[in-house]
């Protein structure tokens, strides 16, 4: 009864801290059913989200007469606006402990659910498959909430660092993060993993957006989420591109709307494929660095396993006001950074290289072209260049070719991957050995 006692403690402590303080509600990852069935705290905090998705621009959005307005029958059934008023009075003031509380809330709502599953699997009423996924769903829950402030002894991470490793080998093929669209690429780094920070730089009309296009879909194989954010391009665009790598139909087709019945065909297939998968876009014009913050806080709540793609650097901007964009793009490549490690996704950025590598005789992009972009040589966890020797040579023996430049991998290592660039098809293909047969015989290299 007194864990109870003190489970009841911190979710009134949360609720309280948010009313006192509107911006802690975007701190917060806890949902409606996080709180204990045991009292109506899950439904105060539902109307509380709401109130603050509703009245986010006034000042006080728990005001009692605004509430009363939009849920007088709602706020009676979980005791009134008493009930309300004394959550407010039981928490004075915010005294810095809501990351605290909200871990314990979050803890118990975990340890309750993997009960919840170990039960159903005891019963027979659930598949191992599925109880695992949720297994793995509830762990990336509550790493969310993980309080890493302050020395760590190492001693105390040894068993967690023992059970990673042991979840680590339950993967097929070894890939333990969100899987990109190279196989090489998966190979050397295990996939995309939680808490990095991708950038991917190339030239205008290199095949940037058709890059992140196939990997999005290739992440959101294994069920996870792929979140797009484009300020390039519009949604539509980007779909097409989807359908064109997914499904074989030519861009050309669908742009002039001269479809033949094989390109209906694969474009329905493709479609249904697409559809399937949990894939979201934003193509809000202009899109700020803090409204990617907003989305994606309320975004992974929902979607705990979950990929950011940023279509591309230098269409983002910042709320805030700086003297040079060299200083804006230095703060938007922190927070990027900030996005990976605090909600512990990865975050994939393409990012425009700078016109000075066609100067140059060897016009492969290097870690010193992206330096205009604020601290992103330094803030990334990894950077990847994309480059073509048929985008400067249109008899280039190397044609249809796309190197992957890995020029800086932490945890990962460098090195160069090559694809096939089906570019009518704006499709990223991993080289077979008939593609490199049939490459020699038109006098190709491979």
């Amino acid at each position: 009864m007194n864990d109870y006692n003190y489970l009841y403690e911190a979710e009134i402590n949360v609720l309280g801290s948010i009313m006192l303080d509107k911006t802690l509600m975007d701190d917060c990852v806890l949902m409606p059913e996080s709180f204990s069935p045991a009292w109506d705290n899950g439904k105060i905090f539902e109307v509380l989200k709401y109130a603050y998705k509703k009245f986010s621009d006034q000042p006080d959005p728990f005001y009692l007469p605004l509430l009363a307005q939009h849920w007088g029958k709602k706020v009676e059934k979980i005791g009134g606006f008493s009930r309300i008023t004394e959550i407010q009075r039981s928490v004075p003031h915010t005294n810095g402990m809501f990351r605290h509380y909200q871990q314990i809330v979050n803890d118990e709502y975990v340890q309750r659910e993997m009960k919840d599953a170990a039960e159903l699997i005891a019963t027979g009423k659930t598949t191992l498959q599925n109880a695992k996924a949720r297994m793995e769903e509830l762990e990336d829950i509550q790493a969310r909430t993980s309080i890493k402030d302050g020395p760590m002894n190492l001693s105390d991470l040894l068993e967690r660092h023992t059970s990673i490793i042991i979840k680590r080998s339950q993967h097929p093929g070894g890939v333990t993060g969100r899987k990109s669209c190279s196989t090489d690429y998966n190979n050397m780094s295990k996939g995309h993993q939680n808490g990095d920070f991708i950038v991917v730089g190339a030239r205008p009309s290199v095949g940037k957006s058709a890059y992140l296009c196939n990997e999005a879909y290739a992440s959101s194989e294994d069920g996870s989420t792929s979140f797009i954010v484009s300020g390039e391009d519009g949604a539509f665009n980007m779909l097409e591109r989807m359908i064109g790598a997914v499904g074989r139909v030519k861009i050309s087709h669908m742009k002039s709307g001269q479809m033949t019945e094989s390109d209906w065909e694969r474009y329905s297939r493709a479609a249904d494929l697409i559809g399937e998968r949990k894939i979201f876009i934003d193509d809000s014009s202009g899109p700020t660095i803090e409204h990617i913050w907003r989305t994606v806080r309320r975004m992974v709540k929902l979607y705990p396993k979950m990929t950011l793609y940023i279509d591309y650097l230098q269409h983002l901007r910042s709320e805030k006001n700086f003297t040079s964009e060299r200083e804006m793009y230095k703060y938007i490549s922190y927070q990027l950074k900030q996005i990976a490690r605090t909600l512990m996704i990865p975050v994939v950025c393409l990012a425009a290289v700078g016109r000075s590598v066609d100067q140059r005789q060897d016009k492969r992009p290097m870690m010193s072209d992206i330096r205009d972009c604020g601290n992103i040589e330094s803030d990334a966890d990894i950077v990847i260049f994309l480059y073509r020797d048929d985008y400067y040579n249109a008899d280039s023996a190397r044609k249809g070719l796309i190197d992957l430049i890995v020029a800086k991998g932490r945890n990962v290592g460098t090195g160069t991957i090559t694809m096939v660039f089906d570019k009518p098809y704006q499709s990223f293909l991993n080289i077979t050995e008939e593609m490199k047969q049939k490459r020699k015989e038109k006098g190709l290299s491979a």
